[in-house]
Parts: structure tokens; C-alpha cells; sequence
């Protein structure tokens, strides 16, 4: 693993859009996902055992908003390969299929409702306490699974984050295919609003992984599928996740590599900010 670890987790977003995409079959493409992340881990886990963090909140962010990213997504598949495993033949079994799992994820968030509030209210108050390793395992308060893990791989409630990023991801994918059970699936429909987008598409996708990487949008717990159907139908442009993934390659292909259309954004921006006429 890099000794840059941001970098790390940026580069293998990208290689986990490029598996995401390379099939339309989910089971497939689960079974491939959950092969390599599993082999990411490995090498981050390695990579922990040795490595010492310059200050608390470093650490802290690391296991309250990186790891989690990674290890949410190995659950997610997981989860996934499961749920689309085990999916009855008939469209009345599939939706109970659907909606039951949907109650377990309901349960789940019921039964851990205090550190859910804790997580999404975005407070720092017991970031310490909850996201940094310790050295001892309190047996009265630690969950079983974690008391015969080694301390320097994980704190006490960073895969606590990663499932509730794995259930939010769950829940959004268990919706659509009801919606799609239904026929309420929302569409691309240009007659919802008048606002247009009016630039390329290449230049829409950079917009879309830029804020994706940022974790601008609901604290990066969301899929860039989903953030992509929500451009297309706020902007008017017919723009789903195959033409993101081309987009990404089109992207990748560029010499030297960079984000043009974003740079172009922030130096007009800084621009106007800088202007009279501002």
C-alpha cells in the first residue's frame, strides 16, 4: 500500500467504477467486487500493522471515513450477492423478497439507533473515543466480533459506519427494484423542470466524480450511479451509468491526465470572485 493513502482509496474508487461497470450481470460483477476488495484489504491491513498516524484526528478520519468507504462496500456486495441469489422466480415473491430485506435493514437501524444519530448528525464529540485504537479490548463494551481482532486493524465503531454505508447503498438498490416491480421507476422526462444543462456530457461526468470523490453529497454514502440519475433528471439531459463509465474512460485516456473542465471552473470562478462585475 502507498505511503500517500488518500491517494490509495482515490485510485481504487476508480478501479471499483471501472469492475462496477464491466458487466451488466449483478452477480458477476459482485463476485468480481467482492474479490478485489478483499485483496485491497489485505494490503491495507498490512499496511496498518505498521504504520503510525502523526495525530489524532488523522487517525481519525482514517477510520471514520476511509476505511469504512472500503470495507462498505465488500458488506454491500456481499449483502447484494445474497439478496439477488436467493430471488424467487415470480414478481409477487420478488417484491416480498425485496421489501423483507428492506424491514432487516429497517430493524437494524432501529436496533443501533443512538450511534446512527451520532453518525449522520456529522458530530465529532465522541470522534475520539469511538474512532481512534486502543491498545486494551473492554469486553463490556466492545462487540464480540471485534474482541479477538487485532487492535491496530480497526477502532470500535468503524465497521459500525461501514454498514450503516452499506445499508444506505442496499436500501437505495432494494427501492429501485420495487419501484421497477411497481412501474414507478422514474425516467428521464425533459418536461419535469426547465433547467438545462448545457455543457458536454464528458464535462458533466467530471462535475458528478469530482463531487463524488469530495463526498459532497450525503457525506459520500451514495452510490455515483445514483448521483448521476439525479443530474440527469435535475438537469434535463439523458445521462445514465453506462454513459458516466464511458465518459470516466474518455477521461483517463487524456495527456497529460487532469480534470479540465474543473480547473476551467475554479479559475473563472476565482475570477468572478476576484471581479467587479461579480
Amino acid at each position: 500500500m502507498e505511503v500517500n493513502y488518500i491517494n490509495y482509496f482515490n485510485e481504487f474508487e476508480k478501479e471499483y467504477e471501472v469492475l462496477k461497470n464491466a458487466s451488466d450481470d449483478v452477480l458477476t460483477v459482485s463476485l468480481e467486487i467482492i474479490h478485489y476488495i478483499e485483496k485491497k484489504l489485505k494490503e491495507m491491513f498490512n499496511w496498518l500493522k505498521k504504520h503510525v498516524f502523526k495525530t489524532l484526528q488523522e487517525e481519525i478520519y482514517f477510520f471514520k471515513e476511509l476505511k469504512p468507504r472500503l470495507v462498505s462496500k465488500l458488506l454491500y456486495y456481499k449483502e447484494l450477492l445474497n439478496v439477488e441469489s436467493s430471488l424467487p422466480p415470480s414478481k409477487k415473491n420478488k417484491r416480498k423478497h425485496y421489501e423483507e430485506w428492506l424491514s432487516k435493514i429497517h430493524q437494524y437501524g432501529i436496533n443501533n439507533r443512538e450511534f446512527y444519530q451520532y453518525y449522520r448528525s456529522r458530530t465529532t464529540v465522541k470522534d475520539e473515543d469511538l474512532f481512534v485504537r486502543r491498545s486494551y479490548k473492554n469486553i463490556f463494551r466492545d462487540d464480540c466480533c471485534l474482541i479477538n481482532y487485532d487492535s491496530k486493524l480497526c477502532t470500535s465503531h468503524d465497521y459500525n459506519v461501514a454498514i450503516i454505508i452499506a445499508n444506505d447503498m442496499l436500501t437505495s438498490y432494494l427501492e429501485n427494484k420495487l419501484d421497477e416491480l411497481n412501474g414507478t421507476t422514474t425516467g428521464y422526462n425533459p418536461m419535469n423542470n426547465k433547467i438545462t444543462w448545457t455543457g458536454t456530457k464528458i464535462e458533466m461526468a467530471e462535475m458528478i466524480y469530482g463531487l463524488h470523490y469530495k463526498q459532497m453529497l450525503n457525506g459520500g454514502n451514495i452510490d455515483i450511479k445514483e448521483i448521476a440519475r439525479g443530474f440527469s433528471i435535475a438537469f434535463n439531459i439523458d445521462f445514465d451509468e453506462k454513459a458516466l463509465y464511458r465518459c470516466l474512460q474518455d477521461i483517463k485516456k487524456r495527456e497529460p491526465l487532469n480534470a479540465i473542465f474543473l480547473q476551467n471552473l475554479s479559475d473563472v470562478a476565482d475570477t468572478k470572485f476576484k471581479g467587479e462585475d461579480f
